[in-house]
């Protein structure tokens, strides 16, 4: 199975989980830019992150997970649409992360791998969470400082200070190789949470379920990154492994599919927006081009249609 999220419970406990497995819808998402692999990596987590938390919404709508900071990576936005559609896509100083690569690269032999998170967006930005209900209803957002080596970390940060539950996380994102040169992304996250008894939240969470939630996280972070990545490894068969001494209690998938939003309408609006003056600056070879940042999709228009 690939390309969906898979709610879960654990039995007599207070722990709702989400797994969630990208194959295709991941690769479909990276494959449109010409990123290098740490910025597919950390964009790829992104993406993961947002499925698991816009497929638990309970309501037709939108959760943008938006991070913004001052490092080579400025800007990274992962877009979910509840009816199962995910885009994403990255703002990249090509420059400065060639800099950081070779200053990595001159550590020699014990450097690490990758960059991590703090190194990519840098060390001041925010990661938030914005979720739109539709034009009716009012938008929500909660915003924290980044903070972590890893997306995971950033977002036990969120919950931490937004959110107040309990929850651990893991991401693992790898790019798979095949005879004869061809290569797709997967990725795949855990996700679990200690939920407050029903009708007595007030007085939080107790000991024994405290005592679920060591046992059940620890067992979660025994998770192989091979095992979140494996095609052939089933959402099914990998939480059985982890918790069928507990019991584990798996609900409906979300089937996840890459969709984009844009169209040639909807573009030739934005380009409307701007005066005149600066339409006319927008000619280049007798046409005007804008290209659509999520799924890499060039639009060539006549100045005709545009300048009026």
């Amino acid at each position: 199975m690939s390309d969906h999220v898979l709610p879960f419970s654990i039995e007599n406990t207070d722990i709702r989980g989400q797994i969630v497995r990208l194959g295709p819808a991941l690769d479909d998402v990276l494959s449109r830019h010409d990123y290098p692999a740490p910025v597919s990596k950390i964009l790829g987590e992104a993406l993961l992150l947002t499925s698991m938390l816009g497929a638990a919404l309970k309501f037709d709508g939108k959760l943008t997970l938006q991070i913004q900071g001052d490092g080579p990576v400025s800007m990274m936005i992962a877009d979910y649409q509840t009816c199962g559609t995910l885009r994403g896509y990255a703002q990249v100083d090509r420059i400065a992360l060639d800099r950081l690569l070779l200053d990595q690269s001159a550590q020699g032999s014990d450097a690490r791998g990758q960059p991590d998170c703090s190194e990519l967006m840098g060390d001041k930005g925010h990661l938030a969470f914005t979720v739109d209900q539709g034009p009716d209803m009012e938008r929500y957002q909660g915003i924290v400082a980044l903070g972590g080596s890893d997306l995971s970390a950033c977002a036990l940060v969120y919950f931490g200070q937004s959110e107040q539950i309990l929850t651990a996380v893991k991401l693992s994102v790898a790019e798979l190789f095949e005879p004869g040169g061809k290569h797709s992304w997967h990725g795949g996250g855990l996700l679990i949470q200690l939920l407050p008894p029903k009708g007595d939240e007030e007085r939080g969470v107790s000991d024994t379920s405290l005592d679920d939630w060591e046992r059940i996280s620890a067992l979660m972070h025994t998770t192989e990154d091979l095992e979140l990545t494996d095609p052939g490894l089933g959402s099914h068969k990998l939480l059985y492994r982890l918790f069928h001494e507990d019991g584990v209690r798996v609900f409906d998938a979300k089937n996840i599919s890459f969709s984009c939003a844009c169209s040639r309408k909807k573009i030739k609006r934005i380009l409307l927006t701007f005066d005149a003056g600066d339409r006319k600056e927008m000619i280049e070879k007798g046409v005007i081009t804008a290209r659509c940042e999520f799924c890499n999709t060039l639009y060539t228009f006549d100045p005709a249609e545009i300048i009026t």
